[in-house]
C-alpha cells in the first residue's frame, strides 16, 4: 500500500490497546501496527527486525508505565542505538507530573500525547510527524490544521528534533515556527542562513537568540535593514563583541548606544 505507515505500539494494558487500536481506524491514515505488550517485547522487536535487515518502524508509540522494561528504559536503549535511535518515538502517559515528561525529553523523546488516546490527536501527530520525518504524504488523513501546527510549533523547539526535520520546518508558513526553528541550537548552520534572509523581522531576530548562529550569519543580521533586528543584537549580552562592535557606528543612535551600553557592561564583567 503506498505510503503505508507502519507504527510499533508498546503497550501492556489491553483497554488502551484497543483504544488506540479504534483511534488509529477513525483516523483515515493508512497504515500497519504490530503491537507488543512490555518493553523487554519492544527491544527483542526491534533488535530482530534490525538484524534481519527488515523495515524499520515509521514510528513508535511507547506507553510509559510498564512491567519489566518502562517507556524511560526503552526510550534510552533506543537512543543508545545508533539505527534505533532514527525512529521517531511519541510517548503515551497517563501522568501529568512534569518530572515524567522531563525525564523523556532529556531522553531524545520526540513528542508525548496524553492519555486516553483519541483519534483527532493521534491523526494530527502521527500524520505530521511522518510527514515530516519521510517524503511519504498522509494525504487521506483529516487533521485539524490548527492542531497540526501546534504539531510543529512544538517539534521545532524540540532540542532534540532531527536536523532533517528542521530543515523541513524552516519552511513552514507560519511565523512562529521558523522562529522557533532559528532559535533551536540544533538547527543546520546553512539552514540559519537561510532564515536570516527570511522575509518576517520576528525570524531573522530569533536567529540572534541562537546560540550556535555562526559568525557569518551575526555579521550579516548586524546589517540587517530592521532596527529591531540590529537593535535585539545590539541588546544581546551573548552575542560576541566583535560583532556587537559592528553596531558602534549604526545610522540609528538607539542601536548604536545599546551596542556602545552592552560592551561596557561585558568589558566590567571581565
Amino acid at each position: 500500500m503506498e505510503n503505508n505507515i507502519e507504527i510499533l505500539l508498546v503497550e501492556d494494558t489491553p483497554s488502551d490497546v484497543r483504544l488506540t487500536q479504534e483511534a488509529l481506524k477513525r483516523s483515515g491514515l493508512k497504515y500497519t501496527m504490530s503491537v507488543v505488550n512490555d518493553g523487554v517485547e519492544a527491544m527483542d522487536y526491534l533488535n530482530e527486525r534490525k538484524s534481519g535487515g527488515q523495515k524499520m518502524p515509521d514510528l513508535i508509540l511507547l506507553d510509559l508505565n510498564m512491567p519489566r522494561k518502562n517507556g524511560h528504559e526503552v526510550l534510552a536503549d533506543v537512543q543508545a542505538d545508533k539505527d534505533l535511535s532514527k525512529i521517531p518515538v511519541v510517548l503515551l502517559t497517563v501522568s501529568q507530573r512534569d518530572e515524567d515528561v522531563q525525564e523523556a525529553l532529556k531522553l531524545k523523546m520526540n513528542y508525548y500525547l496524553a492519555k486516553p488516546v483519541t483519534a483527532q490527536n493521534l491523526t494530527v501527530l502521527v500524520k505530521s510527524i511522518y510527514e515530516l520525518n519521510t517524503d511519504g504524504d498522509a494525504k487521506d488523513a483529516k487533521a485539524d490544521p490548527s492542531a497540526q501546527a501546534h504539531v510543529h510549533y512544538v517539534l521545532a523547539g524540540n532540542p532534540h528534533t532531527s536536523p532533517m526535520v528542521l530543515t523541513k520546518l524552516a519552511d513552514d508558513s507560519a511565523v512562529r515556527v521558523r522562529a522557533r526553528v532559528a532559535e533551536n541550537p540544533e538547527t543546520p548552520a546553512e539552514v540559519l542562513l537561510r532564515l536570516a534572509g527570511d522575509d518576517n523581522a520576528d525570524v531573522r531576530l530569533a536567529v540572534t537568540e541562537n546560540e550556535k548562529a555562526p559568525h557569518l550569519v551575526l555579521e550579516r543580521l548586524a546589517k540587517d535593514a530592521s532596527e529591531d533586528v540590529r537593535l535585539g543584537i545590539a541588546s544581546n549580552p551573548k552575542i560576541p563583541s566583535e560583532i556587537l562592535a559592528l553596531l558602534l557606528d549604526d545610522e540609528n543612535m538607539f542601536v548604536s548606544s545599546k551596542a556602545k551600553e552592552t560592551l561596557s557592561t561585558l568589558s566590567t564583567a571581565k
